[in-house]
């Protein structure tokens, strides 16, 4: 078997790199598509503490994306009172219907349990900690200027939101698309 020239190796290099290369899509659904039960569909209960984790794959929403951000178990479903993400009437993601309760993935363990996340600068129109309903219970955590979460592939964003200097990150259960279940 022959192996590639260099020219072809950057050829094939080029075309991914300009987006012409087109991945083979994953089957997903939106949080919304998943109907009136969708976040029963979306966790698995530990059944000790009561935490409810992942159970399926966390993908970016953006069309001919498909890049992996969290795999199953990783996060855990938290309740947060009112909205924490910016929304701007042009982005694709919807306005949240109602202002509480609103659902995030908590990943505590730090940016090396995503699979592929991108991290904005720090806000600096947000010179104050986020508001006082957002989750601040986290060991070690620094509730200091908000850098946005963003598919380290496509840049689409913000899928979520950590705060300079802590671990923790936090995606909206909305913001993103979801892998098939297990059977």
């Amino acid at each position: 078997m022959s192996q590639p020239t260099q020219a072809q190796i950057f050829a094939a290099l080029s075309a991914q790199s300009s987006g012409s290369f087109k991945r083979s899509q994953p089957s997903t659904s939106t949080f919304e598509s998943l109907g009136p039960d969708a976040l029963n569909q979306l966790t698995t209960s530990d059944g000790i503490k009561g935490k409810k984790t992942n159970s399926r794959r966390l993908i970016c929403p953006r069309d001919g994306c498909g890049s992996v951000i969290l795999l199953e178990g990783v996060g855990e479903l938290i309740e947060v009172e009112g909205e924490v993400l910016p929304h701007d009437p042009t982005s694709p993601f919807a306005s949240p219907s109602s202002p509480s309760p609103q659902y995030y993935w908590l990943i505590p363990t730090g940016p090396f349990a995503f699979e592929n996340i991108g991290f904005s600068r720090p806000d600096k129109s947000n010179l104050n900690p986020l508001p006082a309903f957002t989750p601040k219970d986290i060991p070690g955590e620094i509730a200091g200027k908000v850098k946005y979460l963003i598919c380290a592939e496509c840049d689409l964003g913000p899928l979520g939101w950590s705060f300079d200097g802590g671990k923790a990150g936090w995606l909206d259960v909305r913001r993103l698309r979801y892998g098939e279940g297990k059977s």
